[in-house]
């Protein structure tokens, strides 16, 4: 039993994070075709006839940045039609015979249970393991993708999952179908894995892997182990597939709405705790932490004379339907009463989850958000231009390493790890994690610092390769 719960085990990265859903699933006529613009919209001809072209999505249900990532995929092209497709779930579902015995027991059910317990070190094995497990299947894979792609006759392939996408574009260059990788982690090694140095992929210009940011602030620090043969379809300062709501400018009757049912006084300034459920503990450690600060500690914080001088923290604890989420949120909420209260200065207020993210942190008066530096959170607070405290659990987890490596290289945000150190010397760090993320939030709302990455466009970006991409003449991409 043990030994079938280590090759689970090693299987479980074979992507990392979230969806398994359809939105429209019309296939096409394999025929020349080419493309047009037509009203700005995404077009092709066939037979004389203009229709959208029909995208197979391929992405994974495993955690829930991918979830996030797809949405923002979906909102930028909604003229096409768009199959989003769990890839372990539908075309390597043999790869994963537990599923039909046990579900908890299949590769995405044990991935899930051991993020949810913050199993980091388990999870990192596992991740250097999956890679090469899913390459000794890779003829295997291959077939399966191909019977896949044949089956459903795409105009074009979205992929959102690391590991695969060699194999995915073995199946894309049979039939001639461009195929683009939108990279869900600012570090897009694991998208490339697969790929060969002596393999080279500039004879066949359909293919794209986009990178979030400029070549020059990405590149010094992702580029150098990357595969050679990739290194040609690199399209750079893409952006992150960010869901449109991030874009938005609320209106002021909006925020004012979300103060009312947050209670939000004009003497506060707000921290979000974002880890739902997942990571009681943590959510429950931060606000120990918060309410444990005297009254000098406060003050260098906020900023000395501050007329907001008061911090409430908005733990979002899940689904509390919940019985477990249910009790976190009365226990989050009892610590305002505890004995560990130091001051009247802070308020624990912990509340169920909510979609609506881009309006909370749209408040000018929110200072940082902490959270683990996934994928989707990291960018969608960059976007928003949000400071971030990045929750470590002992050992952060090798795949969003780069996305906080980016965030504190561009002072965007600060890594805080809970790793068992005295009360007070764990104190001492969060009190300075706060100021810096408070200071960094005072800078941008006044200008003095600005976020470069905010202002890319990923939805103008995202329209404009698929047009070139369904065109014949497919030019390389330019770098920036």
């Amino acid at each position: 039993m043990l030994s079938t719960i280590k090759f689970k085990i090693y299987l479980i990265l074979a992507s990392s994070l979230s969806i398994a859903n359809f939105l429209s699933a019309n296939s096409s006529d394999k025929a020349e075709k080419f493309f047009v613009s037509k009203d700005e919209k995404i077009y092709l001809k066939l037979d004389a006839t203009d229709r959208a072209p029909n995208i197979l999505l391929f992405n994974c249900n495993y955690g829930a940045g991918h979830k996030m990532a797809t949405q923002g995929i979906v909102e930028s092209l909604p003229e096409c039609r768009i199959r989003i497709v769990d890839i372990y779930d539908e075309p390597l579902r043999s790869l994963d015979p537990m599923r039909e015995i046990s579900p908890k027991w299949s590769n995405e059910g044990l991935y899930n249970n051991m993020a949810k317990k913050e199993h980091n070190r388990l999870l990192n094995f596992a991740g250097k393991v999956a890679p090469k497990v899913l390459a000794l299947q890779r003829h295997k894979i291959e077939k399966l993708l191909i019977d896949y792609i044949a089956k459903n006759k795409p105009d074009m392939i979205i992929s959102c999952v690391p590991l695969v996408n060699s194999m995915l574009l073995t199946g894309a260059k049979k039939f001639d179908i461009p195929f683009l990788v939108v990279t869900t982690d600012i570090d897009i090694s694991a998208f490339c894995y697969g790929f060969k140095d002596d393999e080279w992929l500039n004879d066949w210009r359909r293919f794209r892997i986009t990178v979030p940011f400029s070549k020059k602030i990405w590149d010094p620090g992702f580029a150098e182990y990357l595969p050679n043969s990739v290194k040609f379809s690199l399209q750079y300062c893409f952006g992150y597939p960010t869901r449109h709501a991030f874009s938005e400018i609320f209106e002021e009757s909006v925020l004012d709405q979300l103060r009312k049912e947050y209670q939000i006084h004009r003497d506060e300034n707000i921290v979000l705790v974002m880890m739902g459920g997942n990571t009681a503990q943590a959510a429950m450690t931060y606000a120990k932490l918060l309410l444990s600060m005297k009254e000098d500690e406060i003050e260098r914080i906020v900023g000395q004379n501050n007329k907001k001088n008061k911090i409430r923290m908005i733990c979002l604890c899940g689904d509390v339907t919940q019985k477990m989420n249910h009790f976190l949120m009365i226990q989050l909420n009892s610590l305002n009463e505890s004995k560990n209260k130091r001051n009247e200065r802070v308020i624990i207020h912990a509340c169920p989850g909510t979609p609506r993210i881009a309006e909370l942190v749209s408040l000018p008066e929110l200072c940082t958000v902490i959270s683990k530096p996934g994928g989707s959170t990291v960018n969608e607070m960059i976007k928003k231009q949000v400071p971030m405290i990045y929750h470590i659990s002992r050992v952060p987890l090798d795949w969003e390493c780069g996305n906080m490596e980016y965030g504190v290289s561009r002072d965007l945000g600060r890594p805080f790890q809970i790793n068992g150190k005295t009360e007070d010397k764990t104190r001492t760090d969060f009190v300075q994690v706060l100021t810096d993320t408070f200071t960094l939030h005072n800078d941008i709302q006044k200008g003095r610092k600005s976020v470069a990455e905010a202002s890319i466009d990923f939805t103008k970006n995202l329209r404009d390769a698929i047009r070139k991409m369904l065109s014949e003449g497919c030019t390389p991409p330019r770098e920036q």
